[in-house]
């Protein structure tokens, strides 16, 4: 729509500066066909200079250089495992029935992982997984840094009820 908004706004102008000596439907006509040409002329022009810029490709920044990719998490080498057994297993399951069981199995063992884990079951994902290393390296070299001391807010009130006999309230105030 806003390229159709522009090629009238261009055309209003494009009237508005019509010369005078354009008296017949005719010659009033051919100058509003001329405009049109131009105009898309004009547009096809935009698009192939927009065309002949080269895109960015997808692995490389925008110096040009390559990328690094980031490393796989366990979850994403247990998918990768658990994708091939199921579809080996099960070749008539769609993609979705395939990732709906990867993810059950994945949660069974989160459920399993947050008793005492085996130490097996979990070292095999986690040791093929770099990128909880690195996590790991970082929390050891993390300072422990004191929070800052909190202001001292305002005391909540405390009402009074009003059905206080005169013993209650002396009790009260000699606290």
């Amino acid at each position: 729509m806003t390229t159709a908004n522009a090629a009238n706004a261009a055309f209003k102008v494009h009237i508005e500066n019509m010369p005078e000596a354009l008296n017949t439907k005719k010659d009033v006509d051919e100058y509003c066909k001329q405009f049109w040409k131009d105009y898309k002329e004009k547009v096809k022009e935009e698009k192939a200079a927009k065309a002949e810029k080269p895109k960015r490709k997808k692995g490389v920044d925008k110096d040009g250089n390559p990328k690094e990719k980031r490393a796989p998490s366990a979850y994403n080498i247990f998918i990768k495992e658990k994708y091939a057994e199921i579809k080996v297993a099960n070749p008539d399951m769609d993609k979705t029935e395939i990732f709906a069981e990867i993810a059950k199995l994945w949660q069974g063992q989160k459920a399993e992982n947050t008793k005492p884990p085996s130490n097996e079951e979990k070292k095999i994902y986690e040791e093929k997984s770099p990128e909880k290393k690195e996590e790991d390296e970082e929390e050891e070299i993390v300072e422990v840094v004191e929070a800052p001391k909190k202001k001292p807010g305002r005391k909540a009130i405390v009402k009074k009820s009003k059905k206080e006999t005169p013993e209650e309230a002396q009790e009260e105030a000699s606290e």
